[in-house]
């Protein structure tokens, strides 16, 4: 039988695959070519960058020194994830503002979604319209209007038992601000959310500071985030899950003890001016989005707080010049009157600048909370294709020479004389807050705070060093790698004013 029909055939099928296979493959080559992503470290296989990145001293300075030597915007690969860094004002406008919306959804994370009784929350969920509708629960409910008046009228009430526990105390008593203002803040946040005060209430033997500092750093990530098929194994080989599971347990068990005393002694038919934060969301949420905003509020309203007027306090006593200034103006503004009121904090210029320049060297985190590319864009000119994971340096970016001219590592608050800017990322030259959609709705409840307990300390009292150090010996390491502490307390003898009535 002739055969050369069927060789025919087989010689054209052969040459037609050949052609669409060199076709396919120049053009996937050609949109390769078009792609135009950001540079990039060398990498090793599997592992990508995190080698690099968990080899230094401190992630936020490891990450710094990288976009020193690859740019302001870099393409980290962490496992399976691809993660753009930013680092600098110009960068981070670019996603805080220009690309807000394609950029501006959270990405998923086992500890996160543990944590937030699988996002229900504010700060982790996804930009949906679950978010938006808590997010206006927590603005409307707690940081505007009678809530918010509320916040203040406690924490001047709780800020003068706590001014008046100091005047008590004998001479040369050292005070550990650290857990002296998360205490303060704690009672207040607490009269706030739930009518009454819990300090000293533990759970499983541990009180509220060391349940939600464990949540912050069970939040840093497991290893099943970044290598899907074995980090599973990995976490449970050494542990994580069963911690992430006891850290979660923990708060849950606190949060849901203190909603359950509160409806057990709660009074019916409350006036408004009666009513706690967690009386006007019953009937707005579920038991658990009340437990997973709370964990916004308590970790927001205490910690951010306490840990920026510590840093602020900190900063203050090593400097003498700075620390007699700002007494100076304080002091003007508040005459022969007992205390500071409210009202007086808004004629204390230099006080604004220390609180500014405060959160430019010690904002809330290091890094903003992340974000996920949901469509493509550009940024500084570069790719950014769904999936990205986008990290924003907010350590370096308060650091940037190209943009703090001026002794960009030295605390100095006044720069700010003649640099006007806000706090929701319109100037990325320093968004301790963010920016965007996104940006952390009760910033200007925490600033008022971090300045009305400034105002009142330095009102009352001068503050020393114990131990005879100098006050320009002050100790000032840090510690962590998201949320950064002081490494030591900071640990100061409170002294009565002299000079006041």
């Amino acid at each position: 039988m002739d055969s050369s029909p069927l060789w025919f055939l087989l010689t054209v099928t052969a040459l037609t695959l050949s052609c669409i296979y060199i076709y396919t493959i120049r053009r996937k080559s050609s949109a390769m070519a078009a792609r135009k992503l950001p540079p990039s470290p060398p990498g090793l296989p599997i592992i990508g960058n995190m080698h690099q990145v968990l080899a230094g001293e401190s992630i936020y300075k490891t990450l710094w020194n990288l976009s020193q030597k690859y740019g302001p915007a870099m393409l980290l690969h962490f496992g399976s994830q691809q993660i753009l860094l930013i680092s600098s004002s110009e960068m981070a406008n670019q996603v805080l503002k220009t690309n807000d919306h394609e950029l501006s959804t959270r990405p998923q994370s086992k500890a996160a979604k543990r944590m937030t009784y699988n996002y229900l929350d504010v700060s982790f969920s996804p930009s949906d319209d679950h978010w938006r509708d808590m997010r206006k629960v927590l603005v409307s409910e707690l940081l505007i209007g009678k809530r918010n008046k509320m916040f203040k009228n406690k924490l001047e009430i709780e800020m003068d038992g706590f001014v008046r526990s100091l005047l008590s105390q004998p001479s040369g008593t050292i005070v550990n601000l650290d857990d002296a203002l998360y205490s303060l803040l704690e009672d207040v946040t607490c009269l706030v959310a739930f009518g009454k005060s819990h300090r000293g209430k533990t759970f499983n033997g541990k009180n509220l500071k060391e349940i939600f500092n464990e949540t912050i750093v069970m939040l840093g990530g497991s290893l099943a985030d970044f290598f899907p098929i074995v980090g599973p194994i990995l976490d449970e080989l050494r542990g994580w899950n069963r911690r992430l599971e006891k850290s979660f347990s923990d708060a849950d068990g606190f949060l849901q003890m203190l909603i359950d005393e509160h409806f057990e002694h709660n009074a019916t038919n409350k006036t408004d001016d009666e009513k706690c934060f967690v009386d006007d969301c019953i009937s707005r949420l579920t038991n658990d989005e009340i437990k997973a905003v709370l964990m916004n509020v308590l970790n927001g309203a205490i910690d951010t707080s306490s840990t920026t007027a510590v840093w602020a306090m900190s900063e203050i006593v090593k400097s003498p010049r700075i620390m007699e200034k700002l007494q100076k103006e304080i002091r003007s503004c508040v005459g022969t009157k007992s205390k500071v009121h409210e009202s007086d904090i808004a004629k204390m210029a230099y006080l604004k600048m220390v609180v500014k320049e405060t959160l430019r060297l010690h904002g809330p985190a290091s890094f903003l909370i992340g974000r996920e590319c949901v469509s493509h864009c550009k940024v500084g000119g570069y790719d950014v294709y769904p999936g990205t994971k986008i990290m924003i340096n907010v350590w370096g970016i308060g650091r940037d020479s190209r943009t703090w001219k001026e002794r960009p590592n030295e605390f100095w608050p006044e720069r700010f004389e003649n640099f006007k800017f806000d706090f929701l990322g319109k100037h990325c030259e320093m968004i301790p807050f963010g920016g965007g959609r996104r940006a952390c709705p009760g910033y200007n409840s925490g600033i008022a705070t971090v300045e009305f307990i400034l105002a009142n300390l330095l009102y009352v009292f001068d503050w020393e060093v114990p131990g005879g150090v100098k006050n320009q010996d002050l100790d000032m390491e840090e510690y962590g790698s998201w949320h950064i502490d002081r490494k030591t307390p900071l640990c100061l003898v409170p002294k009565e004013h002299q000079g006041k009535d």
